[in-house]
Order: structure tokens, then C-alpha cells, then sequence
């Protein structure tokens, strides 16, 4: 279910900008050229794991050799993929061209472009599969590991059969993205600015995505911290996180912190599904019980949806 535009989009997009400045894969040379300067839009290499972009900025060393295209074929067909805009023809092209070059050193940024595009379908699983691929071929795919930490928990109830093991999941992509943004250098042609940016934002859903964990393991106060530190480091404020935070406080009879964290969802755009406004329904409610001098309504009135 989607409830709002996803805080994930502004980190893709951060993370897709240090490459080449646009929400598309640079292309790579191909094997027989000498690569193109660092930052042009031909040679830089499409990858956006930790030696992504060129060389360092901060050390001048030069990265290891990226993924090429053996042949004017393998380059043509990766050209049509990644700059087709329609989901379905981009994922024909895909399954075209890993059926044409099953051992491409490209396959990592054809799996990571198939889970994108799922992505825009909604199609859950699909997007679990192809984002785990990626991450087969690259364990630091920035772009994997953002889109799996924030859309396991998206689809995952408390009452899931293997709800834990998702949980934990999606946890353990949320922590490594906070590692890599530790130990990522800064890629050459990017300001420092940028790259701070980039990083805050990368963060920031990394954060979003373990309050929501929380949120659905019912430790509150642990979501309540996570979902801070996220809209602390977001650039723009998220309804979606706002909202959730005041999900944590009024779980945690926390009324007036509640009221604060929804009016802020409110300002921004608020949350809805359909006809429902969830923010309405969840100020409604967290007014109510603390007018009720904080006695919590029974579990069966409460408006609050599933955690996902």
C-alpha cells in the first residue's frame, strides 16, 4: 500500500545525482576505449556501491576498474534499456539483454535498473527479487539496499508467518547503509555540499525504514527515536514520518508530543489512503484518550491502520 510519495525517491535521487546529475545510469565505455574523464556522462561507471563515481575526492586515488561492455552490441543493447522511460519496455529490455549476454559485467546495473522499474510497477515481489540480485552481484549497491530497507517493512504485518525474519531483514539493509555511508568516499566532480546532502538523505531513510521496523515490533520507544533522527536529517519534511513518530508517541500515552508530531504531518500534506485521512483519524483519536486523562481506547476502536 502506498500512502504517500516515498521519502525513498529523495535518497534514489541523491544517490543516482552523484553519477551523472540525473535519475538515470550513466553508461559505461566500452572495453575497447579508454575511459572517459572522471564525471562525464560516457565513462563514469554506473555502479553506486563504495568505489562508485570515479576516484575519491578526498584521496585522489583512482577507483578500481569498473564494469565495461565487451562489444558494440552488448553496449547498444544496455543504452536502450536504461534510457527507456516506460516500465514494461525497460524490463522487456532488460530480460532481452540478460538473455543475450548472460555473462555481462553489466548484469549488476541491469538487475538494479529491472529493480527500479518494478518499483514504479508496485510489484513487491518482484522488486525483493531483482534488489536481491543486485545485491548478489554488488553487497554496497547504495540503490539496492535503499529500496529493500524501505519496502520490506512497507509490505510486512506483525501477523506474517515470517514477519521477524523480514523485520530483521530490512534492519540489517537499514544498518548497512548507515556503514556505508561511513566509509563511501566522496566521488570526484561532487561538491562537499552535495555529498553531505547525499549522505543525510541516504541516512535518513535508512532511519525512517528501522523506526517502521520498530514500529511494527511494537517497541515504541525505539521507533520513536529512529523516526527523529530521520526527520532530523531529511532536507524536506515527510508526512509519512511525522505521522509514524506521532504513532510512537501516542502509543506511549505521550499525548501532547502525539498532537505536535501530527499537526506537523498535517502542514506538509498529511497521509491518506483513498478517502481517509489518517492523520485526521490518529489526531482524533490521540485527542480523545487524552481528554480521557490518557486511558488508552480499547485495541478494537482503534482507527490506526496496519503498520504497513
Amino acid at each position: 500500500m502506498r500512502i504517500s510519495k516515498p521519502q525513498i525517491e529523495v535518497a534514489l535521487a541523491a544517490a543516482l545525482f552523484l553519477l551523472n546529475g540525473a535519475n538515470v545510469l550513466p553508461l559505461p565505455p566500452l572495453a575497447q576505449q579508454e575511459p572517459s574523464p572522471a564525471g562525464s556522462s560516457t565513462g563514469a561507471s554506473p555502479s553506486t556501491g563504495a568505489a562508485s563515481a570515479g576516484a575519491s575526492a578526498d584521496t585522489g586515488e583512482a577507483a578500481p576498474r569498473q564494469p565495461r561492455a565487451k562489444t558494440e552490441e552488448e553496449f547498444a543493447e544496455y543504452q536502450r534499456f536504461i534510457k527507456e522511460t516506460d516500465a514494461d519496455k525497460q524490463i522487456q529490455l532488460i530480460d532481452d539483454f540478460l538473455l543475450h549476454f548472460p555473462d555481462s559485467e553489466l548484469r549488476e546495473y541491469a538487475f538494479q535498473a529491472a529493480t527500479q522499474a518494478f518499483q514504479v510497477k508496485n510489484d513487491f515481489s518482484a522488486v525483493r527479487t531483482y534488489g536481491e540480485l543486485t545485491l548478489g552481484e554488488n553487497e554496497d549497491n547504495l540503490v539496492a539496499l535503499l529500496v529493500l530497507a524501505s519496502a520490506i517493512p512497507e509490505r510486512t504485518s506483525k501477523n506474517d508467518p515470517e514477519s521477524e525474519e523480514d523485520l530483521a531483514e530490512a534492519e540489517d539493509y537499514a544498518h548497512r547503509i548507515l556503514d556505508l555511508m561511513t566509509r563511501m568516499p566522496q566521488p570526484a566532480g561532487v561538491t562537499p555540499a552535495r555529498w553531505e546532502q547525499t549522505k543525510r538523505e541516504a541516512a535518513s531513510t535508512a532511519h525512517a525504514s528501522l523506526g517502521m521496523v520498530n514500529l511494527i515490533r511494537e517497541d515504541f520507544f525505539q521507533a520513536e527515536e529512529e523516526f527523529k533522527m530521520s526527520a532530523d536529517l531529511a532536507s524536506a519534511p515527510d508526512p509519512v514520518t511525522f505521522y509514524r513518530l506521532g504513532l510512537s508517541y501516542s502509543f506511549q500515552r505521550k499525548f501532547d508530543e502525539a498532537l505536535e508530531a501530527l499537526d506537523r504531518s498535517d502542514a506538509v500534506g498529511g497521509v491518506r489512503v483513498g478517502p481517509r485521512d489518517l492523520v485526521a483519524e490518529a489526531k482524533d483519536f490521540v485527542q480523545k484518550s487524552r481528554d480521557a486523562e490518557g486511558s488508552p481506547a480499547p485495541e478494537s476502536q482503534s482507527p490506526y491502520p496496519p503498520a504497513q
